[in-house]
């Protein structure tokens, strides 16, 4: 995976941003990136790349066993990492009641509430990508690819909507990750960046939404539910978390993902407390990587809006910026930067290599400051890649 990542950006750089060098009057626009679209996305794809590599170069300061590690591994896990999704799956429950209300009573009021609680969950699950080492990646549990797959197969969801709206969330859970999700559901909440007139949508439309919207609500719950352990959360998460029998199931089926919290913190099934400690920036460094040459570099070198993940939405760029602030809050700790915690990474690496924390963190301020300005004159991603020359 990271190899394929490498491989695009490097390609990207080569086709798109070393001609535009010869074109460049001077070097000083480098912190304010001027006004042409390629540049914009070539110094973003390279911020994220960069900010890859200095990740990675974590792992040559960490040794196998440190007495700080459990201590920082306790602070990310019970500061940064379950508060994540405690938050996540409050929020998908918020947005299932507001889509109930919307199918009980559709006006447009309840779909502008409806629609603003997608964006509050779609915020929670961007900034907690830096953790799909865990229970919620492709290798485990799969929610990552279950509720955030894209682009979407807008065919088969037709076909199941115009059968006349009898979806259950149950059929829903066990359909193709495809068809169900965060982007089925921004898909029939919104157009063009803009909430959908409620009128647009039809009763088969409003169940399909309500279905996929149980279906998210379960994996976002299974989520949370995987770190920290069934027997940690409230009750009204563990109602909700009952509520589909192969939701139990699957994660009975893989139970080495049970309470993962417990197990980062305390090494289990690790070859050494620094392989533990590695996974943070790991995983911070994967969705840089992400970030970079599939989010962005990919679809605007193929010059494909399919390919442009929240673009209904019109949320993309914000997406990416909250998968950098992910990165921050595992690097840093905590959740934002008035919740900081005196044991991190960071701090861990400071000491060691300060050279290379401050490297880190001021590319992570880089990775923000140039994915912002791809949308120089208030445009999204989306407009970026459609009006491509």
């Amino acid at each position: 995976m990271k190899k394929i990542f490498k491989n695009l950006v490097l390609t990207f750089l080569v086709v798109v941003a070393i001609p535009l060098s010869f074109t460049s009057c001077n070097d000083d626009d480098n912190d304010i990136i001027g006004n042409d679209d390629e540049v914009r996305v070539a110094a973003a794809v390279e911020a994220c790349a960069n900010l890859g590599t200095l990740l990675n170069n974590v792992a040559g300061i960490i040794d196998d066993d440190d007495e700080l590690y459990q201590s920082i591994l306790n602070e990310y896990v019970y500061k940064t990492v379950v508060p994540t999704y405690k938050e996540l799956a409050e929020a998908a429950l918020v947005m299932r009641q507001a889509n109930i209300a919307l199918k009980t009573n559709p006006t447009d009021a309840a779909m502008k509430i409806a629609s603003d609680a997608w964006m509050r969950a779609r915020v929670a699950w961007e900034i907690s990508e830096a953790f799909l080492f865990g229970p919620v990646g492709e290798n485990a549990l799969d929610i990552d690819g279950h509720i955030d797959s894209w682009p979407l197969d807008l065919d088969d969801i037709l076909k199941e909507i115009a059968k006349g709206g009898n979806l259950t969330g149950a059929d829903a859970w066990e359909k193709e990750s495809e068809v169900i999700g965060f982007h089925v559901t921004e898909y029939l909440l919104y157009r063009e960046g803009q909430t959908r007139p409620v009128g647009d949508l039809t009763p088969a439309e409003l169940n399909y939404l309500v279905a996929a919207t149980d279906a998210l609500v379960w994996d976002c719950v299974l989520a949370y539910v995987a770190w920290i352990g069934e027997e940690s959360v409230s009750s009204e998460m563990k109602t909700v978390f009952n509520e589909n029998p192969a939701v139990v199931a699957h994660l009975n089926n893989n139970s080495y993902y049970k309470n993962f919290a417990q197990k980062l913190t305390t090494a289990t099934g690790y070859s050494s407390w620094g392989a533990a400690l590695n996974e943070i920036a790991s995983g911070s460094a994967d969705i840089a990587d992400e970030v970079g040459a599939t989010k962005i570099a990919q679809p605007y070198a193929d010059k494909h809006v399919e390919d442009v993940e929240s673009w209904y939405s019109w949320h993309s760029l914000d997406d990416y910026q909250n998968n950098i602030r992910s990165i921050k809050n595992a690097y840093l700790g905590g959740r934002d930067d008035n919740s900081r915690t005196a044991i991190s990474l960071s701090n861990y690496v400071k000491e060691r290599k300060p050279e290379l924390d401050a490297s880190i963190k001021a590319q992570i301020e880089d990775c923000l400051t140039k994915i912002k300005a791809i949308g120089t004159g208030g445009r999204s991603f989306y407009e970026v890649v459609r009006d491509k020359k």
